[in-house]
């Protein structure tokens, strides 16, 4: 009986050494290369990452203030628009009032002094929202006297102050936001605006006519006489009038009393040129008179 034959190899044996032998020293020099190498790469890594994000932020940053930029440039310009449309809606009214309602000579600075308009104006364009109000009185002669130009070029040649004209005192309140809310914009200003009727003009025709006139018809009671001195002082009158750029038309009638007569006139200033197209103006002038 054979007995199989087994082949058995020696058994290995594993020592560990518990202190792993150090590198030399020339094993040592690679090993400090080599960690720091791989310190400078992840130093480099970690700055480029840093880097990168900055990059990212600056660009954010510079996008959200192109964008902010470019709103507050179009606020800037629409409140130029609107400060311009406002000014015209409150001369276009006030212009509407003088080409329908004539003044009277006796009460043309009341007449003047009564005049007003107001607008606003409110809507959204673009992402921006906005409200314009204006109103618009008579001026007094210390606020244009003082400083007759004005910046409100847009609606030149209604902008500043005339010697002798109608002028006006308007206040802007302009607002707008955009941007979401984050941009706005305010303005609260006093412009100089006019209208050129020929005020002084008319002042100065209407107490002319009305001494002229009464004189005229006093010198006679005699109807043919009073006629024939009314005629030879109108056309002094119209000639007058027309220097100073009015159409001057004038009559009179006998009351019937003794020696009583009424004279009325009017004077037209035509094609005044306003807001929204020219326009004529009139001035209504009438008295009575008595002869002794």
């Amino acid at each position: 009986m054979r007995i199989p034959f087994r082949a058995f190899r020696s058994p290995r044996h594993l020592v560990v050494d518990p202190l792993p032998s150090r590198p030399h020293g020339d094993d040592r020099s690679m090993a400090r290369k080599a960690v720091a190498a791989t310190l400078a790469s992840v130093l480099l890594f970690t700055a480029l990452v840093v880097a990168d994000s900055t990059i990212t932020v600056a660009q954010d940053n510079l996008a959200s203030s192109a964008q902010l930029s470019h709103v507050e440039s179009r606020e800037l310009t629409m409140s130029e628009a609107l400060a311009g449309s406002s000014s015209v809606h409150v001369l276009a009214q006030i212009q509407s009032y003088l080409a329908s309602n004539p003044a009277e000579c006796d009460g043309l600075q009341q007449y003047l002094g009564s005049l007003s308009a107001a607008s606003s104006i409110s809507g959204e364009d673009g992402g921006i929202s906005y409200v314009s109000d204006a109103t618009a009185i008579e001026a007094p002669a210390a606020f244009f006297q003082a400083a007759p130009g004005d910046n409100l070029s847009i609606v030149v040649p209604f902008s500043g102050s005339l010697p002798g004209a109608l002028n006006l005192q308007a206040n802007l309140s302009i607002k707008e936001v955009g941007g979401g809310g984050s941009v706005s914009l305010e303005r609260h200003e006093l412009h100089r605006l006019n209208l050129p009727i020929l005020a002084d003009s008319a002042s100065t025709l209407c107490a002319s006519a009305l001494g002229s006139l009464a004189a005229a018809l006093q010198s006679s009671c005699n109807a043919t006489l009073a006629q024939a001195a009314f005629d030879s002082v109108l056309p002094r009158l119209v000639e007058e009038a027309a220097a100073r750029g009015f159409a001057l038309t004038a009559g009179w009638g006998s009351d019937g009393a003794a020696c009583s007569a009424t004279y009325w006139f009017t004077l037209v200033e035509p094609g005044v040129e306003g807001v929204t197209g020219s326009f004529d103006w009139t001035v209504r002038g009438s008295g009575t008179t008595a002869s002794a």
